[in-house]
């Protein structure tokens, strides 16, 4: 199914990416130990990409992209050959572990960075040794130019395949993505390329260099942000478009869902509607993965709905065993799916809190920021839709019950004899307002009240109704009474009610 993680496909991918990267860490090591390595360059190379993957770009659940190419590019350049599959395998390690990531993203990443590094620094190595003889010192730079060019289309591929076995953005949304993240990747290699060159010729030019380089990466940053904003936009004008073609709340419901899956991760769902008293809540729709569960309804304290709509705030939570506890809620499960990141945002109609919607993604520390304001919006777009259908099934239903009642009132008048006007009558309170059942008693002046018929032929037994103060004040007031529950009622209204 489209949007349904492939778990078997990704676990495959991971083990296959491991098992790549024994050759090259294995060449890496050998050469370590066997040719001429300066290990103060080594621990340099190791510390410049730990601190240049300190503050990623997220540009993928499960990917990011950060400045950190350019040291691995100098350790292309400048180490024997694989012995760079050492230290970015193991900077993104650090890396990834300091960032708390999950063991399987840890050895995805860690083992993709030793194969794309370790491929590069072999082509730069064969193109070194085929280039010097003719033009020697001078044959670095073209050599480095196809190495960077090797390791962006290999990290590419690999990225690719991960975005495959995925299955989350479609194929098309995928090219685009890539296509971003290509460039960026070649910019800050060849822009490497030149530095390196050039540093080691004089490296007193890294002092105009290091500047430079730190305000091409924060423009790179802010052109991603700029896109990420623009798809932002673009995901509320498709949303807008997606939920105003129906006026079925549920349609809409599933608008949303469709629309929240092609730009966050979404192992489950749900759209809930909390009281005025903010009380109770009503799941009115929910989905486990690809499955759409029945409505449910519960107490609203506790809930995430409910602290979202007490707080009339989104709530972020990036690691539900971690956050849960800090928040005072107990996780209370309604499907398969063992949410780790949840992203909650209040809808609000005219003001004033009336929901919650919800995305949940088994992953830890799958959402940021940016992903909590984009939920934020798309829930602004789905009040003012279920709002609209809200009110369109109302104007409906008060259409539906006018016309009735004119009908019923032509019918009523067309009646000659009174017992069969009583049961028309009840017959009519049946069939316009659902009731289970309609008995009609009539006030005759004496003590108590005395049956005249019933909506249908079944036998009554309760044939008089002895007054009592509520029954009084009903026919004084001309008031309607509501009883919620039969069975709190006094005598001989509880029995006539439970004859039913």
């Amino acid at each position: 199914m489209d949007g349904v993680r492939n778990r078997a496909a990704t676990t495959v991918l991971i083990a296959g990416t491991a098992l790549l990267s024994l050759p090259f860490l294995g060449l890496g090591v050998a050469n370590l130990i066997l040719m001429p390595v300066q290990l103060w360059l080594v621990g340099a190379l190791f510390a410049t990409t730990v601190i240049l993957a300190a503050r990623p770009i997220k540009i993928h659940p499960d990917a990011d992209l950060s400045p950190s190419d350019v040291a691995i590019v100098a350790g292309i350049i400048l180490l024997p050959p694989s012995t760079v599959a050492i230290v970015a395998g193991v900077a993104r390690l650090t890396t990834d572990v300091l960032g708390r990531k999950r063991p399987e993203q840890i050895v995805r990443n860690s083992a993709a960075v030793a194969v794309s590094s370790g491929v590069a620094s072999l082509v730069y190595a064969a193109l070194w040794g085929a280039f010097a003889p003719r033009i020697d010192l001078p044959a670095s730079i073209p050599a480095a130019v196809f190495a960077v060019t090797a390791y962006v289309a290999v990290d590419l591929a690999q990225l690719f395949l991960l975005l495959l076995a995925l299955r989350g953005p479609s194929l098309e949304r995928g090219w685009r993505w890539l296509a971003r993240t290509g460039r960026a990747q070649l910019l800050w290699g060849l822009a490497a390329v030149i530095a390196i060159e050039v540093v080691i010729i004089e490296p007193w030019f890294l002092v105009p260099g290091v500047p430079l380089f730190v305000i091409g990466y924060l423009d790179v940053r802010a052109r991603f942000v700029a896109e990420r904003r623009a798809r932002l936009l673009t995901t509320l004008v498709e949303v807008g478009h997606a939920v105003g073609m129906s006026f079925d709340t549920n349609e809409v419901f599933r608008a949303v869902f469709s629309q929240v899956r092609t730009v966050l991760e979404s192992d489950a769902f749900f759209v809930a509607i909390v009281d005025g008293a903010h009380q109770r809540v009503s799941y009115r729709f929910l989905a486990d993965g690809a499955q759409e569960l029945p409505p449910q309804e519960k107490d609203a304290p506790g809930t995430l709905a409910g602290l979202a709509v007490e707080r009339d705030e989104p709530i972020l939570i990036r690691d539900a065993h971690r956050d849960f506890a800090a928040l005072g809620l107990v996780r209370d499960s309604w499907g398969t799916v063992h949410e780790r990141s949840i992203l909650v945002a209040p809808m609000r109609s005219q003001g004033k809190v009336f929901g919650a919607i919800s995305v949940q993604s088994v992953k830890p520390h799958a959402y940021d920021q940016g992903d909590l304001e984009l939920l934020g919006a798309i829930a602004n777009e789905a009040a003012i839709a279920i709002e609209r259908a809200d009110l369109y099934e109302r104007t409906t239903a008060l259409s539906r019950r006018l016309f009735e009642l004119h009908r019923i009132g032509v019918a009523l008048s067309g009646q000659r004899d009174l017992p069969g006007l009583l049961k028309l009558l009840a017959q009519s309170v049946v069939s316009t307002i659902g009731a289970s059942g309609t008995y009609i008693y009539l006030d005759d002046g004496g003590e108590n009240l005395e049956f005249a018929t019933a909506n249908d032929d079944r036998a009554v037994m309760t044939k008089s109704l002895p007054r009592s103060d509520v029954i009084d004040d009903v026919l004084q007031r001309r008031q309607p009474l509501e009883v919620e529950d039969a069975t709190v009622a006094a005598d001989p209204m509880r029995r006539m009610m439970l004859e039913r």
